[in-house]
């Protein structure tokens, strides 16, 4: 009984603790992104991205390009973006996971082909989900083994550096060790959501 209070205690302190993910900076490699969650963002959170990168459900394909502004047609159905300031135009580039799934087939490809050279070229990412973890912490851990190869644990980096929730599923973690061509830890296999 007492191991049971003490677990829901800490549990509860944790949560206190936890802050509203509004689109902070996070350092990878020589770059910054940008990471958030729809749950807190406020329309200013948006005022520094120069393009937007939902991991939430959109109706656009996987690793699609779109511009979009306040006017454009079907933005309703785009729900989960923040709200959008009148008079500005967003680029969007299309990467919705599952939640609490893997990543798609084409996920390497799109952060090797589309995501890095956009850091390249001096944009600045603004990469969410709903909450900031799984899918977001699986985007900053997945950057992290493609642009700093030294990194042993790129997942334990990404929770050091943005959010101790970073990477929720077994799922998640095998697709970033697969990006360093390494089988997932053991230690990860007990810890998460399967």
């Amino acid at each position: 009984m007492t191991n049971q209070l003490e677990t829901k205690r800490r549990s509860a302190t944790r949560s206190s603790l936890h802050r509203p993910h509004r689109g902070e900076a996070v350092k990878v490699g020589r770059y910054k992104v940008l990471l958030g969650g729809t749950r807190y963002f406020q329309p200013e959170d948006l005022r520094e991205a120069d393009v937007l990168i939902p991991l939430t459900s959109v109706p656009f394909k996987f690793g699609s390009s779109h511009r979009i502004d306040v006017n454009s047609s079907g933005v309703g159905q785009l729900q989960v973006l923040p709200q959008l300031e009148h008079g500005r135009e967003y680029r969007v580039l299309a990467a919705p996971l599952v939640d609490f799934g893997g990543v798609p087939a084409g996920w390497e490809s799109l952060l090797r082909n589309q995501v890095i050279p956009l850091l390249q070229g001096g944009r600045t990412l603004l990469a969410f989900c709903m909450g900031s973890h799984g899918r977001t912490g699986t985007f900053l851990a997945s950057l992290i083994a493609l642009l700093e190869p030294k990194i042993v644990d790129p997942i334990a980096a990404a929770r050091q550096r943005h959010c101790e929730r970073s990477v929720e599923t077994t799922a998640q973690a095998e697709a970033v060790f697969a990006l360093k061509g390494q089988s997932l830890p053991e230690r990860y296999r007990q810890r998460l959501h399967p």
